[in-house]
């Protein structure tokens, strides 16, 4: 196999507007089919094939691999049943909103040797990579405390990210990415959590929540997501001689110069280093999936990485809609090893 060819489950506005441009402009690729109960939406896609349902996509034994950018709660049920069919599965962030449907997913992966990636996209930017090196060069001295912040406006009020039951509220949408920095870009692996927020009294989702997390060396980290504040993303990094300060973090492609923004400030808040990094963070998503499925790569951020992930998030909601003030996060209920 040379070329992956593609097919898309559902005609959601982050597949068309950056996954499958972003498959297109690699040259080892061919979106060729596209799943949707609406042809007028999937027409836009211009696949060789459309398919009214995804049961008729997944049988298409053309088909190499999927991406799933259906709404959360659905993410597994479609994952699985893409992976029996044996096709290597891109699955949109929150892979899932359990720590068991995310083992399921898991199972499913190695059962049918395909391989399975939730799509992070912004982790392949090169500029966390720059965060990582000044990390390790202890420039700020120890890691004490991180804050990530991601917000944006929401003003339609049908969306589906109001609807509980389909894996709706701001931390499942957009604090993910913030714990997910947290945890695997800077490597802080909490074991408490409080969360926080404003819950919609008619749809009972998060509109804006904030995670205080802390770890065994009672280091902390804030993590604060909105679907009502105007559009932030950044994260900073403190420690005991200094910070690093992240613009444009997560969606550095929408930025004005769309540039990934990385400074340093020393411990009296001197800049002693601005940097700036511009990358094609959705192909080199694409990419990486191209290698792992073509040359046998491992995924860089594994379904253990996911399960994580899952695990930290659905602990958040437990406090927050317990009302508990500190939540101790269970990682030995769930049978895994990290």
């Amino acid at each position: 196999m040379e070329q992956i060819n593609w097919g898309i489950l559902s005609t959601a506005n982050i597949a068309f507007e950056q996954v499958v441009p972003a498959i297109r402009r690699s040259n080892r690729a061919l979106v060729s089919a596209v799943a949707s109960r609406s042809r007028e939406k999937a027409e836009r896609f211009k696949t060789p094939v459309i398919y009214d349902s995804y049961e008729e996509l997944l049988n298409d034994s053309s088909i190499d691999a999927v991406y799933i950018p259906l709404p959360n709660s659905l993410h597994k049920e479609w994952a699985v049943k893409a992976m029996n069919a044996k096709k290597h599965v891109l699955l949109e962030k929150p892979a899932a909103l359990t720590v068991e449907d995310m083992l399921e997913i898991k199972e499913t992966a190695d059962a049918n040797n395909v391989v399975f990636m939730e799509a992070f996209m912004y982790q392949f930017h090169s500029q966390h990579r720059r965060v990582r090196e000044l990390l390790d060069s202890t420039i700020i001295g120890e890691f004490r405390h991180l804050k990530a912040n991601f917000s944006w406006m929401l003003d339609n009020p049908n969306d589906i990210r109001l609807n509980r039951e389909l894996g709706g509220g701001a931390m499942w949408d957009v604090g993910c990415y913030g714990v997910h920095a947290v945890t695997q870009i800077i490597g802080m692996k909490p074991i408490k959590v409080s969360m926080t927020g404003h819950i919609h009294s008619e749809f009972n989702v998060d509109l804006s929540s904030t995670c205080v997390f802390i770890d065994e060396q009672n280091r902390t980290a804030e993590v604060s997501a909105s679907m009502e504040l105007p559009f932030i993303d950044r994260y900073e990094i403190i420690g005991s001689q200094g910070s690093i300060l992240v613009e444009s973090s997560f969606r550095p492609d929408v930025s004005v110069n769309q540039r990934g923004k990385v400074s340093v400030k020393d411990m009296d808040g001197n800049i002693i280093l601005y940097e700036t990094f511009k990358a094609d963070q959705y192909l080199n998503q694409v990419e990486h999936f191209h290698d792992c499925i073509l040359e046998g790569k491992k995924p860089v951020y594994s379904a253990e990485n996911s399960i994580e992930i899952t695990r930290y998030i659905q602990s958040s909601y437990q406090s927050l809609y317990n009302d508990s003030r500190l939540t101790d996060i269970q990682i030995n209920n769930f049978n895994l090893k990290v």
